[in-house]
C-alpha cells in the first residue's frame, strides 16, 4: 500500500479538516486495543520490561496490518524532508525525551516510522512495541 502524504503547509488545515477529524479518529480506535496488550504484558512480568524484552512479548501481529493500511491512507503523513528533522529523530532514536507533542510533530513522527520501515523491515513494528504509536496517537486524539 502507498502511503499517502500531505504537503507540510497544508497539514495543519488538513488536521482540522473534517477528512482529518476523520482519520483522526479511526485511528484513535487503535490506543485502548493497544494498551490492553501493555497491560496484559505487565499483568503477566510484574516488572520494567527492557526494550528487547518488550519487542519479544509484545504481540500485535493481527493489529499492525490493519493500523499500518489506516496510517498510510489517512492523509497524515506529512512530505517533508524527513532525514533532516533531527528533533524527530533524536525523539524515535530515545536520544531525546519527548514532553507533548503537537499534532503537526505527531503526523511528522508517523512519517519517520513509515519511511524508516520501507527501509528497514520491522520498524513500524518495534514502533508499536516499544508504545510509541500510544504515545503520538494519545497526544494526536487530544488536541
Amino acid at each position: 500500500m502507498k502511503p499517502q502524504f500531505t504537503p507540510l503547509d497544508q497539514i495543519e488545515s488538513f488536521i482540522e479538516s473534517e477528512a482529518g477529524k476523520k482519520a483522526i479518529n479511526g485511528l484513535s480506535k487503535y490506543i485502548p486495543e493497544m494498551e490492553k496488550e501493555f497491560q496484559r504484558i505487565k499483568k503477566a512480568i510484574p516488572f520494567e520490561l527492557t526494550e528487547e524484552a518488550l519487542l519479544k512479548y509484545v504481540d500485535f501481529d493481527s493489529l499492525r496490518p490493519k493500523m499500518q493500511i489506516e496510517i498510510n491512507t489517512s492523509g497524515l503523513l506529512v512530505n517533508f524532508d524527513w532525514t533532516n528533522w533531527m528533533e524527530g529523530i533524536e525523539v524515535l532514536d530515545g536520544i531525546r525525551k519527548p514532553k507533548r507533542i503537537n499534532p503537526i510533530k505527531v503526523c511528522k513522527l508517523m512519517t519517520i516510522i513509515v519511511k524508516r520501515d520501507a527501509s528497514q523491515s520491522g520498524y513500524f513494528e518495534k514502533e508499536m512495541k516499544k508504545g510509541t504509536f500510544v504515545l503520538l496517537l494519545n497526544n494526536l486524539c487530544q488536541k
